[in-house]
């Protein structure tokens, strides 16, 4: 079992009245109640953390023509179309002459 540390919080009574309310629902300890929620919260803001660099990471270098042909290329496929992104232009137009 992990080391456990006692902390005293301060907390809106309207949350502390529905995590009892929890903890009443599942007959367990407001200490459990509270730390679930607070990994889900802990995991949830580390994901956001993750799409916010990711984001910021293309943002600082987009994809080029190139690379998104070949996604839009990859993405037809898996759908089974016949079209190809290679086999048209833009316009609908035979791009190999």
């Amino acid at each position: 079992m992990s080391t456990v540390e006692k902390v005293t919080v301060s907390l809106p009574a309207e949350l502390l009245a529905r995590i009892e309310d929890r903890r009443h629902g599942r007959e367990t300890s407001r200490s459990q109640v509270v730390s679930e929620l607070l990994w889900r919260g802990w995991r949830q803001a580390e994901t956001e953390d993750r799409e916010q660099r990711y984001r910021a990471s293309y943002q600082a270098e987009p994809d080029t023509r190139e690379e998104q042909a070949w996604a839009d290329q990859a993405a037809a496929d898996m759908l089974g179309e016949e079209d190809s992104v290679w086999g048209t232009d833009d316009a609908g137009n035979d791009a190999s002459g």
